[in-house]
């Protein structure tokens, strides 16, 4: 038997099914199939559709747990959707918008989460940008953190890390 890759349906198959204890016959049974579409599916010989490879695992015992992985670094996203993400602050009372952490250095992956520096309009609470955050994610497709200049009054670790890298943030489109 060839070497399977892990990642492809027929490393997930074959792992699957080693981590059972159950043959090809066996776990072709549970699932209602023919061995042969067991055998093909390990081998790579044949792609399963989403639902083969689900009804596979399940009759292994185990979920397909599908997931989308961002690939993009958050730098990206940021310009790509800067005319949105300009529109989300137009709806919470923020004055003014700074990037900082890996994106501010330059050295932002795709699993980099991006990290924003906000000051609230004078008389404004943290309470009232609850959900900016997670409104932002929704448009970038990455996770992001806000803080906002009172939290970094309180707090001298948060400051001097915050300081060292902040850049301005440009919502102009």
């Amino acid at each position: 038997m060839s070497a399977v890759r892990r990642g492809t349906a027929a490393g997930l198959v074959a792992a699957a099914r080693a981590k059972r204890g159950v043959s090809q016959r066996e776990l072709a049974r549970a699932a209602g199939v023919p061995q042969s579409t067991v055998a093909a599916v390990e081998s790579g010989r044949r792609q399963p559709s989403v639902a083969m490879l689900e009804r596979l695992l399940n009759a292994a015992g185990f979920d397909l747990d599908a997931r989308l992985v961002n690939t993009v670094r958050p730098s990206v996203l940021l310009d790509r959707h800067r005319g949105a993400v300009a529109a989300v602050f137009t709806r919470f009372p923020v004055t003014q918008v700074w990037v900082f952490g890996s994106v501010a250095r330059g050295d932002d992956r795709p699993d980099s989460d991006l990290d924003l520096l906000v000051e609230l309009e004078p008389g404004a609470t943290a309470a009232e940008i609850i959900g900016l955050d997670e409104e932002l994610s929704t448009v970038l497709g990455c996770p992001v953190q806000v803080v906002t200049t009172a939290e970094l009054e309180s707090n001298d670790l948060l400051r001097r890390g915050v300081n060292r890298h902040r850049e301005p943030l440009a919502l102009a489109a």
